[in-house]
């Protein structure tokens, strides 16, 4: 056969590209460090039903990407599926790349809702990470207690990786360790190289060789802003205008597999067995890198009955259909994300309304209070009037002053009532008139409460503190916000950081701060004592008195007027003695003090609800805003995922076929060590171990911490 068939085989773009495009999701996403954090305490993977219905169709496009991206990164669709065990290795590394933590998450599959599933396992602490099912260990044999249920759970182990890593850090080419090279400027270059610790027998041709596993590492990492002139050996950059991303791809171990040396191959084409970033860099520093490895990228399809020599035609034809339903899959991915990308645009526009309503909400508050402070500074000016009107009909008149108010008698009484004196007797008036009609101001306080807890005011207030509240929470918490989101993530399940904050919070206390802040704002519209409802009534009682209060007003001053004129000189002094009695005797001062008191309380009462004005307005601005980031993170995530497909096609095209090209004429004996190679990879299905019968699914991810300069 054709070398060129060979090289078609090779052209598996789909997995290529797609597990790049997972490293690439992984590095951007804030969430892969939380993935860690919720693994090393407790995997939350359970999914609510309201969680699962909101939002379908979104949420189901998403679902589907994510699956595909988990099939590539396991090298084979249908084997994922068909695996029993699913195993997922986390390792904590220190910057150099020396592993600092192993923890290793199992999935196991009852299909058949068996009552028992038989595992083997050679993990440390075991524990049940999703439900309360129990298990009892013989040595490496473990029988879970699974009721017909999946069973999720995680341990520890010290065992060596089959892939470890090692990163090397130069300044000017000098080699230096990461906490000499933290802060320092210069010609950096950062050079990570993979060792291949897993080999196995194979027979080749009637002999056994020792082949490596294959294992495919993808290494990303994001650049800070001070990178320039980047340049990287086997990978790709990728650059937005303000950060760049790097994404490297490595097969340690497959050219000695293949027993191919460097001399080869043609000079442009490779196996990479390292990936190499240099830059011109300032104040050097360098957040964590991600590492993803696959055993079986290899082993998409059967070699040995894909390449039949003596039907070479039809292997062709099925080779084709098979490439146009990988494109058909690619496609299914594009649309997921485009989905995404849309529904980003309409919950951007959400928070903008809802921004605009906590602006109204807070505009109008502020309006009331203004209002119920002015209320209160002519309230205080009328009980001054009164008190002063008092102090004078108390005070002994002498014989001047006698004749000149039997002049002015009448005057002055018409003056008096002008100047707040008829308000006031209009006011006690109506006082009184109430208290008959409406009985109990308990009861009106009430009813008041009552309407303004089913009302619009209600809703706002309980939405804008609520919030506010989520938002503060959000704050206080943001690092384990982000990561217990990305954790959700990567089990397929897409949580809001309102979801998340409520989450922590039920935990905590044992109720929702939905239902605190509806507690609270009702304990404030309600009847009692200084709330709104009580400011209410009492601003009402005031305001539905006035024709009352009026009417015994106009006959308080007439009578005051007919007393004054027929006691102008001789019975002025008898006037103003009788004139101050009635007005004890009505009750007034007692009136103008209640009347103080209550819009006092109002007055209060608003200073209250609008206290927090600026913070309501703040955090809406500044929700805004940070949705606005985010969505412009999805639209880089989107472009950039699309450039680094073309740039994953590119090396397929270019290296691999071009590999499978330097060994014309010697397809069948690279086709057997390539045979061999894909067993291998498919042979190994545990780190850990698994039950006899039973197929298993192993992946690695590794992140490495960051390196800073020490801040003082």
């Amino acid at each position: 056969m054709k070398n060129v068939e060979l090289k078609k085989r090779f052209k598996n773009k789909y997995v290529i590209r797609i597990a790049a495009g997972a490293v690439t999701i992984a590095v951007l996403g804030t969430g892969v460090g939380g993935a860690y954090a919720v693994h090393a305490e407790k995997a939350k993977t359970e999914e609510s039903a309201e969680t699962q219905n909101a939002d379908a169709d979104t949420q189901d496009s998403t679902k589907d990407a994510e699956n595909k991206l988990l099939n590539a990164l396991s090298g084979d669709e249908t084997q994922t599926e068909e695996a029993g065990k699913e195993e997922t290795v986390y390792v904590v590394s220190k910057a150099d790349g020396t592993a600092d933590n192993v923890i290793v998450s199992e999935w196991l599959k009852n299909k058949d809702g068996s009552d028992t599933i038989k595992d083997a396992s050679d993990l440390k602490d075991i524990k049940n990470v999703k439900g309360d099912e129990t298990f009892t260990q013989n040595g490496d044999e473990v029988t879970w207690d699974a009721k017909g249920n999946d069973i999720y759970y995680q341990g520890t182990t010290d065992k060596e990786l089959p892939v470890t890593e090692k990163i090397t850090y130069y300044l000017d080419g000098k080699e230096m360790t990461p906490e000499e090279i933290a802060g320092k400027s210069g010609k950096v270059t950062i050079r990570f190289n993979y060792t291949n610790n897993e080999k196995t027998t194979q027979v080749v041709d009637g002999e056994e060789h020792e082949v490596y596993v294959p294992f495919t590492v993808m290494t990303g990492m994001i650049l800070p802003e001070d990178y320039s002139n980047v340049e990287v050996t086997n990978g790709k950059v990728i650059s937005d205008g303000s950060k760049k991303v790097v994404v490297g791809v490595a097969m340690p171990g497959l050219k000695d597999s293949l027993q191919i040396e460097d001399g080869d191959l043609d000079a442009d084409v490779d196996i990479p067995d390292y990936v190499e970033v240099t830059a011109d860099v300032e104040n050097f520093s360098l957040d964590m890198t991600m590492s993803v490895i696959m055993n079986d990228l290899l082993g998409s399809t059967d070699l040995d009955e894909a390449f039949d020599l003596t039907d070479l035609e039809d292997s062709i034809n099925t080779l084709s259909d098979s490439s146009k339903q990988l494109v058909d899959g690619s496609s299914d991915l594009a649309k997921g994300l485009d989905t995404l990308k849309n529904s980003m645009k309409e919950f951007s526009s959400g928070v903008n309304t809802l921004k605009d309503g906590v602006t109204s909400y807070t505009n109008g508050a502020s309006e009331i209070n203004a209002g119920a402070a002015a209320l209160d500074t002519g309230i205080e000016s009328l009980s001054q009037g009164v008190s002063t009107l008092t102090s004078a009909l108390g005070t002994a008149m002498s014989d001047s002053e006698k004749q000149a108010v039997a002049a002015q008698a009448d005057a002055a009484v018409e003056s008096n009532f002008a100047g707040g004196t008829s308000d006031a007797i209009a006011a006690q008036a109506a006082s009184q008139f109430e208290q008959t009609m409406k009985g109990s101001k308990s009861a009106v306080e009430q009813q008041i409460s009552s309407q303004l807890a089913g009302s619009e005011l209600y809703t706002t207030m309980v939405d804008a503190v609520y919030n506010q509240k989520i938002f503060e929470a959000y704050q206080a918490q943001k690092d384990t916000v982000d990561a217990a989101i990305a954790a959700y993530a990567a089990q397929g399940v897409n949580l809001s950081i309102t979801d998340v904050v409520e989450q922590g919070y039920q935990a905590q206390t044992g109720h929702s701060i939905k239902s605190e802040v509806e507690a609270g704002v009702a304990q404030n519209l309600s009847g009692a004592a200084g709330t709104i409802a009580d400011g209410v009534t009492s601003g009402i009682a005031e305001l539905g008195k006035q024709q009352m209060g009026a009417s015994v007003a106009d006959a308080c001053k007439t009578a005051a007027k007919t007393a004054a004129e027929a006691a102008a000189v001789s019975g002025a002094e008898g006037a103003k003695s009788q004139i101050a009695a009635q007005l004890q005797q009505s009750g007034l001062m007692e009136g103008v003090a209640k009347l103080k008191s209550g819009a006092s309380q109002l007055s209060k009462g608003t200073s209250t609800l609008v206290s927090n004005n600026n913070a309501l307005v703040g955090g809406a601005k500044a929700l805004a805003e940070a949705t606005s980031k985010l969505a412009e993170g999805v639209d880089k995530l989107e472009s950039g995922s699309n450039e680094l497909t073309e740039g994953m096609a590119k090396f397929d095209e270019e290296g691999i076929q071009k590999l499978v090209d330097a060994y014309n004429g010697d397809a069948k004996e690279l086709l057997n060590k390539l045979t061999a190679v894909v067993d291998a990879g498919k042979e190994y299905q545990t780190f850990t171990k698994v039950a006899d019968g039973t197929k298993g699914n192993v992946k690695f991810i590794i992140r490495t911490e960051a390196v800073k300069a020490d801040e003082k």
